[in-house]
């Protein structure tokens, strides 16, 4: 990300983001992005966010983003970047009478963070990439967005050279200068709808979830499913306890709760020894780093054979939390769910 910035006297700057807008090798959507990048407006702090780098994954959320509570860590990331700005430039080709598939995706991962904002559109193509500009005002105004209407055709037989490097005409200057003016007044006039997360309602409930630390939190979670996965092959309660911390917390599956390590891996013991739990796979399900020092996850077991007589035959789901002391990631706490099924 690459940003440029020209700040009014006043030191009010509205934030927007210039999105190159498609992935395609020998593409032209960062050289274009990189030209409306070159005439910062009073005011404003443009900034690149080339799609090609951003690298988003087809949309797999499990739930509608207009609902929120994203859970794959490359959406966190983007809706954490999007939030940030005031407005948009969305830099589009023209593909089949209609704009990437890349752009689309990327604006289909997120919505509230979308909402209440300015966006102006720069295409280009054979006719301009004004078709693509047309389907994306529909797409935008569904995201709560405000599509002004000055906007940049770029054509790919005026206003670039024989070698395909971009070389506007004078007049898509102008374009640009207006259609700059057009998007700051708006994104000034919306401004006021979107209050900063400390002046929020109370009923909006706040995103827990950091970015920033997220990969020590993998790496503590990996660290846990490994210690669970080789103890509970190897029939070793010690193994399978490593990183449970001294004052731990735990609710078993039948309602029991203990708290502290000793009896916690004297149960474990005797569970090994017998064995009452079958061949089971762990699998992490889902993971929040609600700080740099503290993970929730949830860890499925899923029961894979008969369990051996007396043993218990079904799967189960865990919340475990994790929390960082002196460098290193203990468990201080978890409770196991019984699922009789597999999911």
């Amino acid at each position: 990300m690459t940003t440029t910035k020209s700040a009014t006297p006043s030191g009010h700057v509205l934030r927007v983001a210039v999105i190159a807008g498609s992935r395609r090798p020998n593409r032209r959507a960062r050289a274009v992005a990189e030209w409306v990048c070159a005439a910062a407006p009073e005011g404003a702090e443009l900034s690149l966010l080339d799609l090609d780098e951003v690298a988003l994954p087809t949309l797999a959320e499990p739930n509608s983003p207009a609902f929120g509570g994203y859970t794959l860590p490359h959406t966190r990331a983007w809706a954490e970047l999007i939030d940030g700005f005031d407005a948009y430039v969305l830099v589009s080709p023209e593909y089949n009478h209609s704009t990437s598939a890349a752009l689309k995706n990327a604006l289909d991962h997120l919505y509230r963070e979308w909402n209440d904002k300015a966006v102006a559109f720069v295409g280009y193509g054979v006719d301009g990439g004004v078709r693509a500009v047309e389907h994306l005002r529909g797409i935008t105004a569904e995201l709560g967005l405000a599509g002004v209407g000055a906007a940049v055709a770029l054509n790919v037989f005026d206003d670039f050279d024989e070698e395909g490097h971009l070389a506007p005409r004078e007049r898509q200057e102008g374009m640009r200068t207006r259609m700059f003016d057009s998007l700051l007044r708006w994104a000034s006039a919306l401004r006021p709808l979107r209050p900063a997360a400390e002046d929020r309602p109370t009923g909006q409930r706040p995103i827990l979830h950091r970015q920033a630390g997220a990969g020590s939190a993998d790496d503590a979670v990996r660290e846990l499913l490994d210690s669970l996965q080789t103890g509970l092959d190897a029939g070793d309660a010690d193994l399978y306890d490593r990183m449970f911390a001294q004052d731990v917390l735990w609710g078993s599956p039948h309602g029991r709760v203990l708290t502290g390590y000793a009896p916690l891996n004297a149960i474990h013991r005797s569970m090994m020894d017998t064995p009452v739990v079958a061949t089971s796979r762990y699998e992490v399900v889902q993971t929040s780093a609600a700080s740099s020092d503290l993970v929730l996850v949830h860890i499925r077991r899923l029961h894979l054979a008969d369990a051996p007589p007396g043993g218990a035959d079904f799967s189960e789901m865990a919340l475990y939390v994790l929390v960082r002391r002196d460098g290193q990631w203990w468990l201080a706490a978890g409770q196991n769910t019984p699922i009789r099924d597999k999911p």
